[in-house]
């Protein structure tokens, strides 16, 4: 049976596709990285080579493309690449379970001017990468390929712990239809990869969510149940707002009662479960599914006039694609506008002031103490450490509290012989307050003295150790 021929004028696809790519540019222009703490460590795990316990796919990509050049505009090259092509398998895989060319279109291009997946398209982070593998292995499973479907889970879960989900789906899927042989292949294949990264996980850190007593379990799963729900909203509009979480969730449950299609709609129930027991804030986690969720909802609403909102709603969502890179290039006229996980946390001119500051002023062996540790180092060439151990139960679900204490950053000064500490904005950072409320009590208490750093704002300070810490 042939598909409805696509009414989507050619001139308004080059046009919308050509704006997206200005807007792609733009944000990869910008010359921010490291801000956000999980992409400054990805960048450093790829040029240290050193293990900081995130799933090794993504920073060994990374790794390779460093061999080239360790530039960080050359580096982010990875994820805009791996957005580009998880863009194009999934107008693939859409048309493969039945959707036309025009509707294919459409939902590449509102997943693409998404805020937070233009924030992590032009970023260091794995999501990308993560996204093409769970693409790539969805397509290759219709296609009755279960050696290739298998290997890409097997990549993805090293990608992204959560992959797990895929694997699971998809042998439950292939062994419900009684292809013993293909989930046998698959599960040969996925093992290969997942199996040595989940054992050692789990034999190092366990499961995050079971280590909580009962009654944060059920704050947690709680909460990201609210935060999962919002999620849709959240990146299509670049606003965090937890009212349209219901009915998201209500419009999901009467699609999927209505039409229901096996592999795809099991994956992103068991993928949403496992986003709801993480230790961690589902949004980001979420982009990469986006286009799935979306194909949900255009199964029920794709005919009359749902088609022209769709096409019309594709425009309008380049608007806060173009506002979030307004907010990149000059975060002083956007700065929380935007929903906060998508938020420049910092200004990048200040930082590079300190940078140079920090590379003329302090000496070569010099150990500094900074929240955004891996940005430090790799811009100073010095070494530098956290100075705690955050608890992200603590950061993300419990109510607010010290999650950072003078104690800590003075054992650490002791332990780690720290001659300096930086302070920046870290916006990003849910432990920033407390980490900077530390530090000034370390101030108070003459452990600290600031070190004046000229042509940078109040927000930007270096202080220097005034006397040893006593034991």
């Amino acid at each position: 049976m042939s598909q409805p021929r696509s009414t989507l004028p050619r001139t308004s696809l080059i046009c919308l596709l050509a704006l997206l790519a200005v807007l792609y540019g733009v944000a990869w222009f910008a010359p921010a990285i490291g801000l956000a703490y999980s992409d400054g460590a990805s960048l450093a795990m790829a040029v240290t080579h050193k293990s900081n316990g995130s799933p090794p796919l993504f920073p060994a990509v990374l790794a390779l493309f460093a061999l080239v050049s360790r530039h960080a505009q050359w580096l982010r090259l990875v994820p805009i690449l791996c957005t580009f092509f998880w863009l194009a398998l999934t107008r693939r895989l859409l048309t493969k379970m039945g959707a036309t060319q025009e509707c294919g279109w459409m939902l590449v291009a509102i997943t693409a001017a998404s805020p937070t997946v233009l924030y992590l398209a032009t970023g260091l982070f794995p999501e990308p990468l993560f996204a093409l593998l769970i693409t790539a292995c969805l397509l290759a499973l219709l296609d009755d390929r279960p050696l290739l479907a298998g290997l890409c889970a097997g990549l993805a879960t090293i990608a992204m712990t959560a992959g797990a989900a895929i694997v699971a789906a998809c042998l439950f899927t292939l062994v419900s239809h009684r292809r013993v042989r293909s989930a046998a292949i698959f599960a040969g294949a996925s093992m290969v990869f997942a199996a040595p990264w989940l054992g050692w996980t789990l034999a190092q850190d366990g499961v995050p969510a079971l280590k909580l007593h009962l009654s944060e379990q059920a704050v947690l799963f709680v909460s990201n149940a609210m935060l999962l729900a919002a999620s849709p909203f959240t990146l299509l509009s670049g606003y965090a707002n937890l009212y349209p979480g219901l009915l998201t969730a209500v419009a999901l449950l009467i699609v999927l009662i209505r039409r229901r299609q096996f592999v795809p709609d099991l994956f992103f129930g068991l993928y949403c479960v496992v986003l709801m027991f993480r230790v961690q804030p589902p949004l980001h986690a979420f982009a990469p599914v986006l286009p799935l969720f979306l194909w949900i909802l255009w199964r029920v609403a794709r005919n009359g006039r749902f088609a022209t909102v769709t096409r019309t709603t594709a425009l309008i969502m380049v608007l806060p694609a173009l506002w979030f890179c307004v907010s990149r290039v000059y975060p002083a006229v956007a700065r929380g506008a935007v929903a906060a996980e998508a938020a420049p946390p910092d200004n990048w001119h200040e930082m590079e002031k300190l940078f140079v500051f920090i590379r003329a002023n302090t000496p070569a062996d010099a150990v500094l103490l900074a929240n955004l540790d891996p940005v430090f180092y790799l811009n100073t060439g010095r070494t530098t450490v956290r100075g705690f151990a955050p608890d992200h139960y603590r950061s993300y679900y419990a109510p607010p509290s010290s999650l950072v204490t003078p104690d800590e950053l003075v054992t650490s000064i002791r332990r780690d012989r720290v001659s300096y500490v930086v302070l920046s904005p870290d916006r990003d950072l849910p432990e920033s307050a407390s980490f900077h409320k530390a530090v000034a009590a370390l101030e108070r208490g003459g452990v600290l003295e600031p070190v004046d750093v000229p042509g940078v704002t109040e927000d930007y300070r270096l202080l220097r150790l005034r006397r040893p810490v006593s034991k």
